[in-house]
């Protein structure tokens, strides 16, 4: 697909309405299956706390960019560790995954809504080409670096994980540390450069075999990236919300094919996940570029530190 036709794509109303369409039936389908996979017999209460979990997960990844895998991750980790759950690396794994298709894919039709050139509020011009011309760069290499990662390599989960964490740690404070000691106003860079060409193909594939191994990766990098090279906020978290919601939704079938899902999670969260998803473009407009990205650096520094804490 072309980046001009990634462009119109966006701004047609006629297509947007088709994939809402397709959006809407693919969730419906999607929880259908889930409630009739889900084990009824054994009692579904316990997991209905997964409901806030789901919704705070969802709000944190569709207005910062970020991937629901930075709340979702932590949270199970966190019940495994202090024993509360008895849910394994891989099914930890395996439910985040799944619990982003529902909320990344509303997620990211919302805010492709907003780049559909419809009145007066809409983007300016240059950029519905701008997010799909991010989209066409990341997207084919996520998908790579996942597929190769989850039906080839047998990389380490410890080292990788450990790596990944605190490249995150490092990539949170660079962002920190640009908005609280410069301060610049957010100029809104309009253009990719040749070096952001190369920048967004690296972080498509090392985001993509991260994503294959912690449900999170690929927005979380993406987000960084280009909160850092100061593009348009919309821009930012749009593209790393689509590009996430691919990645997630292409990786799913690996762990439904292994068992690693847990569907009385789903039962409560995938609901509230799609109202999250719904509801966090509003809350990263009414946050401002500035909260926002102060919010996802802090967010990311934190969750990483206590993923790491967790494990050791």
């Amino acid at each position: 697909m072309s980046v001009q036709h990634a462009g119109r794509l966006l701004r047609t109303g006629w297509r947007f309405r088709t994939l809402l369409g397709a959006l809407v039936a693919y969730l419906t389908l999607s929880y259908g299956a889930v409630l009739y996979l889900a084990d009824w017999e054994a009692g579904l209460l316990p997991f209905s706390p997964f409901a806030a979990v789901g919704l705070f997960g969802a709000l944190i990844a569709n207005s910062t960019g970020v991937g629901g895998g930075v709340v979702f991750i932590p949270a199970f980790s966190l019940l495994r560790e202090t024993g509360i759950m008895d849910v394994s690396p891989a099914q930890t794994v395996g439910i985040s995954f799944v619990i982003q298709c529902f909320g990344m894919t509303t997620g990211a039709v919302t805010w492709i809504n907003q780049f559909r050139d419809r009145n007066k509020q809409s983007p300016p011009a240059g950029r519905p080409r701008l997010l799909g011309l991010m989209i066409v760069i990341v997207a084919p290499l996520s998908l790579a670096g996942l597929w190769v990662t989850q039906y080839a390599i047998r990389p380490d989960p410890q080292l990788a994980f450990l790596l990944f964490k605190l490249f995150s740690i490092a990539l949170g404070l660079a962002l920190l540390l640009q908005m609280l000691v410069t301060r610049k106003r957010h100029t809104g860079r309009d253009h990719l450069a040749v070096s952001d060409f190369i920048a967004l193909g690296l972080i498509g594939c090392v985001g993509g075999v991260a994503t294959a191994l912690f449900s999170v990766g690929v927005g979380e990098l993406m987000a960084l990236y280009l909160f850092l090279r100061r593009f348009p906020f919309d821009v930012c978290i749009a593209s790393a919300v689509v590009v996430s919601a691919i990645t997630v939704v292409a990786g799913a079938p690996f762990h439904l094919i292994s068992g690693n899902v847990l569907f009385e999670v789903l039962v409560f969260a995938a609901p509230a996940v799609v109202l999250g998803g719904f509801l966090a473009r509003r809350l990263a407009h009414w946050l401002g570029a500035f909260r926002l990205k102060v919010g996802a650096a802090s967010w990311i520094i934190a969750s990483s530190i206590v993923l790491i804490a967790i494990s050791y």
